[in-house]
């Protein structure tokens, strides 16, 4: 099992699974609540989290949505409180066919999603760090372009990685 390091800037360990059982690659799906439900799943029979937490993803997204335009890529990243985690981790989804989120902060813009990253973060003083820490991946064109081209597990879990650790070393 991998374990990241998602603050970088302050050197804190902030470690969260990355395990290639909780990433699907150029998956099919016809919804955000699709695929929301297929990480969800996988985060929960690894039991990284509660069975409350994918119901409560889904009612996140509805009031607070996670999609975001980056330049080569649009990216969601859907979450909930930390009371439905167990321990942290991150599910990773790239999309066969881009599927609409509402933007975050812009509700009324949809956004094209080719790549999904569900947060199980289960401390609340860390949501904050791990979500800034996450969207510097949207301002890699190299790194986004490359998990939109992945066809391994293998490869995707790499690519976060090395984003990760080069983060840590700036």
């Amino acid at each position: 099992m991998g374990h990241i390091d998602f603050d970088a800037e302050n050197r804190e360990q902030v470690a969260m699974a990355i395990e290639e059982k909780l990433i699907l690659v150029k998956e099919t799906v016809s919804s955000r609540e699709e695929i929301i439900r297929k990480l969800g799943d996988l985060l929960y029979s690894n039991k990284y989290v509660k069975d409350t937490y994918t119901q409560a993803v889904l009612d996140r997204e509805v009031i607070y949505p996670t999609g975001l335009q980056a330049r080569v890529a649009g990216v969601a990243i859907p979450h909930t409180d930390t009371d439905h985690v167990i321990s942290p981790a991150v599910a990773v989804a790239t999309l066969q066919e881009p599927v609409i989120f509402k933007g975050m902060g812009a509700p009324d813009n949809e956004i094209s999603v080719d790549i999904v990253m569900m947060l199980a973060i289960h401390d609340p003083n860390l949501v904050v760090k791990v979500l800034r820490n996450v969207i510097f991946i949207l301002e890699d064109d190299q790194s986004l372009a490359a998990l939109q081209s992945a066809t391994s597990k293998a490869e995707i879990k790499q690519i976060i990685e090395n984003h990760i650790k080069t983060l840590s070393q700036k």
